[in-house]
């Protein structure tokens, strides 16, 4: 790599210079300081969340995905007074958030990096660079990662405050971290 690499002082892997993360062990990089300017310049500092915040999340957007579909399910009972006919229909609604949870994980986190949930919390999802996940490492985080991490028992998640960089299964199969959102002031 240039010189212009970042390396880390952890496992010794050159990075990107535009890298946060080791793309190797997934360790914070430390960036090398810049020449002083006219502009007080402040660091940005990198909070990894816990697993705690990102049940917050996943809690609410649980909700958003069950409510629709549990609304209908339950709108269909009281209108047919749960015959037979309904029965199908029933079966579908009670289907549809679980067929709708992985690609609502997987839609939002590639087109914002996080989920309404996430949204309210105030945290991101972000690749070593600090960028949205890709349309592939938002895939790989939010289906394959996830039924891995779920399949053990939840293991996958309830290892994420073992870590520094505080990473589930799903993140590191995927190469992502989930960190607070640092809202920045405009100076226009």
């Amino acid at each position: 790599m240039s010189s212009a690499s970042t390396k880390c002082q952890i496992c010794g892997q050159d990075n990107p210079p535009e890298a946060i993360f080791c793309g190797n062990c997934s360790a914070a990089l430390v960036v090398a300081a810049k020449p002083p300017s006219s502009v007080v310049e402040t660091a940005l500092a990198i909070e990894y969340m816990s697993g705690m915040t990102r049940l917050g999340a996943a809690i609410i957007d649980g909700v958003i995905v069950l409510f629709i579909p549990l609304s209908l399910l339950v709108l269909i009972v009281l209108l047919t007074s749960w015959s037979l006919a309904a029965l199908p229909w029933a079966m579908l609604l009670f289907l549809l958030p679980m067929l709708c949870w992985l690609p609502y994980h997987w839609i939002f986190t590639t087109v914002k990096g996080q989920t309404p949930g996430k949204m309210v919390v105030g945290i991101k999802v972000v690749d070593a660079q600090n960028n949205r996940p890709t349309l592939m490492a938002a895939f790989v985080r939010e289906i394959l990662g996830k039924v891995i991490s779920t399949a053990g028992l939840c293991l996958g998640f309830l290892l994420i405050d073992i870590n520094k960089q505080k990473q589930g299964w799903h993140d590191r199969i995927a190469g992502t971290h989930v960190i607070k959102v640092v809202k920045t002031k405009s100076t226009e």
